[in-house]
């Protein structure tokens, strides 16, 4: 088989086609008086990197206001650790400069500390020469989910780029607000435009432009409605339908016949690309899709707007007016070459492959049972979720947070804000027997009943509370042992994650670890609030 005249996947970044709207509206933004910090959000495959090679072409083209471009992906070897972000920064920034072909030299010496306070004095040495960088960050979702980047180095990074020449472009999956773990709290964040730009399929004048690539193509007006319909403009399927043409037709008249007949043979080969991108959808968007299929339209009002905005970004759905219709023929073919049976506990989990692929959507249903009690404590065990079975490792490195939360939030309800534990509490554990537990007799002697600052005590006070210890008697207003046991578990779990001592986690290990989470917050959603 011929080479593809539209590459859209493999080792080198494809050339841009189409997207002119969003190229413009990106390049106003890094340029207009008061320049932004942008935020590029959309799906896999949809691509980003092409926008942001493209970009990054733009920028160092004549009339650009940014001296020097620094791409970075970080999906690629993702910092672990602060030091290790500034380390690859100044190293990649080094790289940049010595690239550009100018006198870069006492910068470049700076740099060959990796500190941020030679990161920091060389951007404002070149803010004062006027000489502004753009930092193009691709990938930014993994060190993100990671969780492992502190809100020190946020701040620090906000003291680059705010009020800056220097500007960041960012590309990410989802918006930044969904993916900053405990980093939340910096105001490096509020430096990006408010609203991200979507990235999203081609829509009609990208589509006139790539055809424009094609002149000895004649398509029909049909020819073009039914690519749409198989692709929803989607780039690699629109884009793999379009190679199919080219290497059945030598050109002339595109028929809506040879488009069906393209999009046939094209399936095969794009079917992993729609697998990958249906497996993304969480289970009620999942479920919005079949509902979709089986009514042929809804009202929007009637669609969860998450679940909505999901199947519109990958072109599964489409929105006209108060309606949403499905789109995008090529995933109920692929859906239907599920089988009919497509609920069934053996096709979902006859295999250990199907179980990694599915298990995701399980674990989001039962999330869903759980009513929003504490819109904290459910979102870090959202974003745990969302991380199987892909990020083992990563979907775990909210334990901490969810850990803590859940301690606090039982305090709350068992002591009251002052979190001290009460004086007939106090008289009951006090006596004879009880009194030679290890956290009591400590207390004791430093007379102090406050809760101790460290969480391990914390859940060995928790099982006094509970009576999940020999001579202990519950003495807990509504907490259980349940909720004991399943701290205690994510408590061990969480420990297992901070020191792996070089042994990757496994999907089933990490499964186990997120039920916990799953019951615990179901647990406390009905002791707490009853």
């Amino acid at each position: 088989m011929q080479d593809p005249k539209f590459p859209i996947l493999g080792a080198d970044i494809p050339r841009l086609l189409g997207r002119e709207s969003i190229m413009a509206r990106i390049w106003s933004g890094l340029t207009k008086t008061t320049p932004s910090n942008l935020s590029l959000v959309g799906p896999r495959y949809v691509g980003k990197t092409v926008i942001m090679k493209a970009l990054a072409q733009r920028a160092m083209d004549g009339g650009s206001p940014y001296a020097f471009v620094l791409p970075w992906h970080l999906g690629h070897v993702a910092p672990i650790s602060d030091d290790d972000f500034i380390a690859q920064l100044c190293e990649r920034l080094r790289d940049c400069l010595a690239a550009s072909g100018k006198d870069t030299s006492d910068y470049r010496g700076y740099l060959e500390n990796c500190s941020f306070a030679e990161l920091r004095e060389v951007t404002e040495s070149m803010e004062a020469e006027g000489l502004a960088i753009l930092m193009l960050w691709d990938g930014f979702d993994k060190p993100l989910g990671q969780g492992k980047l502190s809100v020190h180095l946020w701040d620090q990074m906000r003291t680059i780029f705010s009020g800056r020449r220097h500007k960041i472009v960012t590309a990410t999956r989802k918006p930044l607000r969904e993916l900053i773990r405990d980093a939340i709290t910096s105001p490096f964040w509020n430096i990006f435009d408010m609203n991200p730009m979507r990235i999203q399929a081609f829509d009609h004048k990208d589509c006139d432009a790539i055809f424009g690539e094609l002149p000895e193509y004649d398509f029909q007006a049909g020819a073009k409605t039914e690519l749409h319909n198989w692709t929803s403009g989607f780039p690699p399927l629109f884009l793999g339908v379009l190679n199919q043409i080219i290497w059945d037709i030598p050109g002339g008249l595109v028929s809506n016949e040879a488009v069906n007949q393209a999009a046939g043979k094209a399936f095969g080969v794009l079917s992993d690309i729609i697998e990958d991108l249906w497996q993304d959808c969480p289970a009620g968007a999942k479920d919005l899709y079949s509902h979709l299929l089986d009514r042929g339209e809804i009202s929007s009002p009637e669609a969860g707007r998450p679940e909505m905005a999901c199947l519109l970004e990958k072109g599964f759905a489409e929105s006209s007016g108060p309606k949403l219709t499905p789109a995008c023929r090529m995933l109920q073919h692929h859906l239907q070459g599920q089988g009919q049976n497509t609920g069934s506990m053996g096709r979902l989990f006859g295999t250990w492959d199907d179980y990694k692929a599915n298990i995701r959507g399980l674990l989001e249903r039962r999330l869903a049972l759980i009513p929003r009690f504490d819109d904290r404590l459910y979102r870090l065990v959202e974003r745990a979720v969302a991380d199987i079975p892909d990020y083992p490792d990563d979907c775990l490195n909210n334990l901490t947070g969810i850990r803590d939360c859940a301690l606090q939030l039982i305090w709350q309800r068992e002591f009251g804000p002052e979190r001290c534990i009460p004086r007939e509490l106090v008289a009951y554990w006090t006596m004879k027997t009880r009194s030679q537990h290890r956290l009591v007799k400590r207390m004791m002697d430093s007379d102090c009943w406050d809760i101790p600052i460290d969480p391990l005590d914390q859940i060995r006070l928790l099982s006094l509370l509970t009576g999940s210890y020999k001579d202990f008697a519950s003495k807990a207003k509504a907490v259980s042992k349940d909720a004991y046991v399943l701290v205690d578990a994510i408590h061990n779990f969480r420990n297992r994650v901070q020191h792996p001592d070089g042994q990757p986690l496994h999907v089933g290990v990490a499964v186990a670890a997120l039920m916990a989470c799953l019951e615990l917050l179901g647990c406390l959603a009905r002791e707490l609030e009853s």
